[in-house]
């Protein structure tokens, strides 16, 4: 999919996607009609060939035509032969030839002016390779796996690492797969199968990490796997053990899979995040996804520009040329207002007047934020040009319950922000009710309320969908039961968890269950610290097959296990935070459905920092080579 095409799409048009469905052609322009011709019958039906690392697969086709006096005849050489994705291409009429290490499925066309006729055909990628980062294989690893099967439960490895079901965009570029080893397994083998894939990857515990083993595909295992499979169906992982030192070992099956799945498009756009070291260095990261080559996310801007004063929240134009972002906090609240090209500020650091939790207008001109210690406490407009306040949303706030985490939408017609239901400060507070504004003709409407605070929760931190439907929050209760307290404070609370509701009055808001629930070492508990979604500001689609299907990615912050890694420590004590993903279905939550999928660790940060509040943007200026 274009980028221009996403830009149709989050403005509320549904376009063709370019280049995510091709059909491939012997491109001779379309076989006109003939006469009398009802039906086309193609030969051979529903064919299964092997396509491995190295060759492709090969198949000639025929076409009979039916025609309406009754008769039939071979009409291969009259007809238009084409096939339903890019998974190769027709020579010399009916011949298909595919490219080798890609597997898929498709289908093979044959057309005659307005008639066609089809079969299916699935190419099955067979491959196997040794794990770079494992030393002493065997000149024949898989020559290891032969002895007998046996289920003792000490010995079995485990997969713990992705989530079952997870879905992961093809440019992702890399993710970590974890397994506990079983006792006395040397030698594995990670298998990867569905209808179209077939690879096999033998590895040692090359990483071993807290009794458990990590295994990173190399970039051309991951493109076997996620070309493979976009848009398709989910890949099945499993993983086997032996002793290979021990002639016919017995072999050790996995205690659990994995079902891994690929989304039709890769994502693009750039994430910036703030990462807390763990001697207290702050810094915002940013990471481009539009990249060819960057694996690792980079330093944007530190605390150079703030006299030494750390730098914290951050929000992102949507074109990607400015960023504003607050220096110390809640106890302080200077204003940044930085050019990204340049990474230098627009106007002197603290020049500005003062705001907090800042969120942009479509085209960069204002953003809206709030004022921690003035006496306005509505919703606050300030110029994207030199940070000088213009103007507020009257009866959005008041001195009792001043308005909070305002988050402008990507049509620039809604703003969800945060009653305050028991004030603190704007970092920390109790309570908090989630309300929106609108403005469809020039001025902003009154306040609606979606979500109504209650005792002993507290609802905060919300972000608008990149369609402009739903949004999602945070809600954390209070272990006390009244309206105090740490765990409830809205600012990285233990039992943070992400809901969704549609911007309606009266709608109903509904959990995000898969993505808050952890991972097996997480072994059921619920208390994952879920907190700051934002979204990806494209729509994509899931499936190669349905024109019609949406996806959007939210990122938040979480304190689940990351498989067999330690978490990273916190400046604060304890366990900090590392930056995950989940895929969302948009038309799920219209319907009152969960519409998330399970979460995975973005790979590109590091993982020996405390790393949260993820913010996008459309692209990364200038983009990152």
């Amino acid at each position: 999919m274009s980028k221009s095409t996403r830009a149709l799409m989050i403005l509320g048009f549904s376009v063709a996607a370019a280049g995510c469905d091709h059909s491939t052609s012997n491109g001779d322009g379309g076989a006109p009609g003939l006469d009398g011709l009802t039906t086309i019958t193609v030969a051979p039906a529903n064919l299964t060939l092997t396509v491995t690392d190295t060759a492709g697969a090969a198949q000639d086709y025929t076409a009979s035509g039916t025609f309406k006096d009754g008769h039939s005849e071979d009409i291969t050489g009259k007809v238009n032969w084409a096939s339903s994705a890019s998974l190769g291409q027709f020579t010399n009429g009916n011949h298909f030839a595919s490219a080798a290490g890609r597997g898929g499925l498709t289908n093979i066309v044959a057309t005659a002016g307005l008639i066609s006729g089809s079969t299916a055909l699935t190419l099955v990628l067979q491959a196997s390779a040794n794990d770079p980062n494992s030393m002493n294989l065997p000149s024949n690893p898989g020559g290891s796996f032969g002895g007998p099967a046996t289920t003792t439960m000490a010995n079995l490895p485990r997969i713990v690492y992705p989530a079952d079901e997870v879905l992961v965009p093809p440019n992702l570029g890399k993710l970590e797969i974890h397994f506990q080893p079983g006792a006395g397994n040397k030698l594995f083998e990670l298998s990867f199968t569905n209808a179209a894939t077939n690879v096999t990857v033998y590895l040692r515990c090359a990483k071993p990490s807290n009794s458990g083993c990590i295994y990173q595909p190399d970039p051309k295992v991951w493109a076997w796997l996620a070309e493979t499979n976009r848009g398709t169906d989910a890949v099945s992982i499993s993983v086997r053990g032996t002793d290979d030192t021990t002639a016919a070992g017995p072999v050790y099956s996995a205690a659990s899979k994995s079902r891994l799945q690929f989304s039709q498009d890769d994502i693009e756009g750039g994430l910036y995040y703030w990462k807390i070291a763990t001697s207290g260095d702050t810094s915002i990261m940013r990471f481009d996804f539009a990249s060819t080559t960057q694996t690792a996310a980079e330093k944007f801007v530190g605390t150079e520009f703030s006299g030494g004063t750390c730098i914290g929240c951050h929000a992102l134009s949507h074109d990607g040329s400015k960023i504003v972002a607050e220096a110390g906090g809640q106890g302080d609240n200077g204003i940044l207002l930085m050019d990204v090209a340049t990474k230098k500020p627009i106007v002197p650091f603290n020049s500005t007047a003062k705001s907090f939790f800042e969120s942009w207008n479509p085209d960069g001109t204002q953003f809206v934020g709030v004022d921690q210690g003035g006496a306005d406490h509505n919703l606050r407009f300030y110029d994207g040009a030199t940070g000088a306040f213009i103007s507020n949303v009257a009866n959005t706030g008041t001195d009792g319950n001043p308005s909070d985490h305002p988050d402008w939408s990507i049509d620039g017609h809604h703003i969800g922000y945060v009653k305050v239901g028991v004030k603190n400060t704007l970092q920390q507070f109790h309570k908090g009710a989630i309300e929106w504004v609108s403005n469809n003709g020039g001025a902003w409407s009154a306040p609606v309320e979606l979500v109504t605070g209650e005792k002993g929760k507290n609802y905060y931190y919300p972000a608008i969908a990149p369609d402009n439907a739903f949004l999602v929050y945070n809600r954390s209760i209070c272990s006390s039961g009244d309206d105090s307290g740490d765990d409830c404070n809205a600012d990285t609370n233990p039992t943070a968890r992400l809901f969704g509701i549609r911007l309606a009055s009266g709608a109903s808001p509904v959990e995000l269950t898969r993505a808050n629930t952890g991972g097996i070492l997480d072994a059921g508990k619920v208390d994952l610290t879920n907190s700051f979604p934002k979204w990806s500001p494209f729509v994509f689609r899931r499936t190669a097959g349905e024109q019609s299907s949406r996806l959007m990615w939210v990122t938040f912050a979480s304190k689940r296990k990351f498989g067999v890694r330690d978490l990273p420590a916190s400046n604060r004590g304890g366990d900090g935070t590392l930056v995950w993903m989940a895929a969302v279905d948009p038309d799920q939550i219209q319907n009152g459905a969960d519409p998330s999928y399970p979460a995975f660790v973005l790979p590109f940060q590091d993982y020996d920092s405390s790393n949260h509040i993820a913010q996008w943007t459309q692209k990364v200026v200038p983009v990152i080579q």
